[in-house]
Order: C-alpha cells, then sequence, then structure tokens
C-alpha cells in the first residue's frame, strides 16, 4: 500500500508548528520594539537629569539608581531575544525534518 499524501493531523501539526514560530518572530519584535523605546527614554532622562544643578542630590541619586536598574532589564530582554532566537531555529529546523519525513513517506 502506497501512502497518499499527508494524514490532516500531520498538516494541523505542521500548521502549529508554523504558528509557533510566527508567535516567537512577533515576540521577538515587540521586544526589540520596547528596547528601542526604553534606550531612548533612558538617554533623555540621563542627559536631562546630568546637567541639571540639584537641590535634592538624594532624588537625583534615586532617578539615576531607577535608571540603572532599567538598563539591567534591557540587558535581561536582550538576553531573552537571544533564547527567543534560539526557539525559532531549533522550531524551524525540527519543522523541516517534520515536513522531509512527511515528504519522504509519500
Amino acid at each position: 500500500m502506497k501512502y497518499e499524501g499527508t494524514s490532516k493531523e500531520e498538516e494541523k501539526y505542521l500548521q502549529t508548528k508554523a504558528k509557533i514560530i510566527n508567535n516567537l518572530y512577533d515576540q521577538k519584535d515587540t521586544e526589540k520594539t520596547y528596547l528601542e523605546t526604553v534606550e531612548k527614554l533612558l538617554k533623555y532622562w540621563k542627559s536631562e537629569l546630568g546637567p541639571v544643578d540639584t537641590q535634592d542630590k538624594e532624588r537625583h541619586a534615586e532617578l539615576l539608581e531607577l535608571i540603572d536598574a532599567e538598563e539591567s532589564t534591557i540587558i535581561k530582554i536582550k538576553k531573552d531575544i537571544g533564547r527567543i532566537n534560539e526557539m525559532i531555529d531549533k522550531t524551524e529546523n525540527n519543522m523541516e525534518k517534520i515536513q522531509k519525513m512527511v515528504t519522504s513517506l509519500r
């Protein structure tokens, strides 16, 4: 008996994998947009805080500390983007292998 095309389950599985990949790309793009926006804001805030002759040095120090904390968050998000890229690559590779298997069975 010869195998005739992919089953509905196989097609559904491949479609699900494709959706996962698209979701990962969307997540990565959202994270990048967020990072760009926050980095611009942090640069602006630092430039505004720098030249100000502060009467309240404690408040000034708190604001700089908050900016530093946000910059740490940016570093973490960039690492997350790296992990997302790895997940995308693995998922795409697995999907290619499955598609080849399905095609070879035809």
